[in-house]
């Protein structure tokens, strides 16, 4: 794991793309598992990855990365 990872659990870490506002999953052997996006709060999947460590790996990146609001224009 690289120093810049932040651990999800034992099995997963991430880390933050040059690309502003997207989070990369990984496994431990380095494969790139998946793509959260800070913007939109939605996690796409590269790979297969357990229906529970689904669950555990989107529940910490919405605790730890939570969405950002992007605020509507208002005509007022």
């Amino acid at each position: 794991m690289q120093p810049s990872s932040l651990p999800i659990n034992a099995s997963y870490h991430c880390r933050r793309a040059k690309q502003g506002g997207l989070i990369l999953i990984f496994n431990s052997d380095e494969y790139l598992m998946a793509e959260y996006s800070e913007r939109s709060g939605e996690t796409k999947y590269q790979r297969l990855v357990p229906a529970p460590q689904k669950d555990s790996i989107e529940r910490w990146l919405g605790q730890h990365f939570p969405p950002r609001k992007t605020l509507a224009a208002s005509g007022d």
